[in-house]
């Protein structure tokens, strides 16, 4: 930071710092490994604990039919994690030479459950040896219920990524209850995903626990059981609908979720949202919505322009030509940025944060925004082909009479009375779209390529509902 700063660029520098290299989250995990394990030197395990890599630590869970064993072998497999296998630990320890493995084996062989308490220490032991440490690990089958859940996190047996599958009562029934096994090949079918050939068809038998009745006890036991359980995974937890979805795709939604990251209860501040994307992404309007539903303050480049239009001030006239030309993006940067300058620097900007929208649309506003001192927690780019932009923006249609906007793939008026003086803009017509995509093409990579390197840029479809990109987006603006 330059000598002689204004106190709010010195925080702004301090804020930037602390985020950019995870400070609280830095302190947060090395305090946690203190307290867990209460080591006798401290610092030597302090030191100790900052060169050890970050590797995955992952939890999957679903009810019957979810085929979570099947999602954590193909996480396994891709990611190169340990998969542990609950039900399996004490054969895996015992092999080794545990003593506590070897113990639990001999429960085993002698038809004796494995106490929890046991299986806690045993999980200790499997999912903290060198081969876990090293590569990360993925596991199948625990906890089953709150108490568990209570005893792993209590022995310091903290996932970073805790996976749920979610599917409605419906298809848990008609996945298990349709199972068809045949006896002497030990292959399994299902009478409508995937059926067995003629051949064979007639001596498949169904499992007693594929009954309806049978399936339906079960989905109930562990409804109640992890009912209870996912709301101590709460920091880490991620719902994933599966439901309708093919394998591929649930692994490939699943994947992005299983990293390194540390989640952290630090104070993240306020939010310090970037909303980029071409003509048709409908930015602005999906800005608004973000700051109306999440309390942060909308700072639009062409609501800053048309309020300094309005007003009249010297920066309103040299930028009015290019507002009613329809070419806001046009507008110099020495016209533009004094306007995005003053409206961070106010009060309550600091207070609440913002959301971003229209500001930078080339690279040398963006290296402006940086030599500021602006920098964002989240930036996300609004995605969607020119086929369905030229639609959004051209097939538009304005009331001149109150000023409502409809469009025929969203809201359309019922009244034909409506329907009939509905108008386009001017300034959207096929040949300023196209103008407006060249211009956008032209500019976009190396915009992208200018905030990239200080920022990652999450991909967004802007085809999707306002309502879906709301939900999606939440973590930009939770203060953990």
């Amino acid at each position: 930071m330059a000598p002689g700063a204004s106190p709010s660029a010195l925080l702004e520098g301090a804020a930037s710092y602390v985020e950019k290299h995870k400070v609280f989250q830095l302190f947060e995990g090395l305090l946690e490994d203190l307290i867990i394990k209460r080591p006798e030197d401290p610092i030597d395990h302090l030191i100790k604990a900052l060169k050890r890599p970050e590797v995955p630590r992952v939890i999957i869970f679903g009810p019957p039919g979810a085929q979570a064993r099947l999602l954590c072998e193909q996480v396994s497999a891709k990611l190169n994690l340990v998969h542990v296998i609950a039900g399996d630990v004490y054969r895996d320890l015992a092999k080794a030479g545990s003593a506590l493995g070897k113990e639990a084996k001999a429960l085993v062989d002698g038809n004796q459950e494995v106490p929890s308490e046991m299986l806690v220490k045993l999980l200790h032991e499997k999912l903290y040896s060198s081969d876990c440490t090293a590569r990360g690990w993925v596991l199948e089958g625990f906890p089953s219920g709150a108490t568990q859940t209570r005893a792993m996190l209590a022995a310091g047996l903290l996932p970073k990524t805790v996976i749920q599958l979610s599917l409605s009562d419906e298809e848990v029934v008609r996945r298990l209850t349709g199972r068809r096994v045949d006896p002497e090949a030990n292959q399994v079918y299902h009478v409508t995903d995937s059926p067995a050939p003629d051949g064979i068809a007639g001596r498949l038998v169904q499992r007693p626990e594929d009954t309806e009745a049978r399936v339906e006890e079960r989905l109930s036991l562990y409804r109640d059981a992890m009912g209870g359980a996912a709301p101590l995974f709460n920091k880490v937890l991620k719902d994933i609908d599966i439901e309708g979805k093919s394998e591929a795709a649930v692994l490939e939604e699943v994947l992005p979720y299983i990293s390194t990251e540390v989640p952290t209860k630090a104070p993240r501040g306020c939010p310090r949202v970037l909303l980029l994307g071409g003509p048709g992404s409908g930015k602005e309007a999906l800005a608004a919505a973000m700051a109306e539903r999440f309390g942060a303050k909308l700072v639009s480049a062409l609501e800053l322009m048309q309020a300094a239009v309005l007003s009249g001030s010297p920066l309103g006239r040299h930028a009015k030509p290019y507002l009613d030309k329809g070419i806001p993006e046009e507008v110099p940067d020495e016209v533009l940025m004094p306007l995005v300058a003053q409206r961070l620097d106010s009060e309550d900007i600091r207070k609440v944060g913002f959301v971003m929208v229209g500001v930078p649309q080339i690279s040398s506003q963006a290296a402006a925004l940086k030599k500021m001192g602006v920098w964002f927690r989240h930036v996300v780019y609004l995605q969607i082909s020119p086929e369905d932009a030229k639609r959004a923006v051209c097939d538009t249609r304005y009331d001149p009479v109150d000023g409502a906007v409809y469009h025929p793939e969203g809201a359309w008026p019922e009244d034909l009375e409506v329907v009939a003086r509905l108008v386009a803009h001017p300034h959207q017509s096929p040949a300023a779209f196209n103008k407006a995509l060249k211009r956008w093409e032209a500019v976009e990579p190396k915009l992208i390529n200018a905030i990239s390197a200080d920022c990652e840029i999450t991909p967004e479809d802007a085809t999707a509902s306002h309502a879906e990109l709301l939900e999606r987006l939440t973590p930009c603006f939770l203060t953990l």
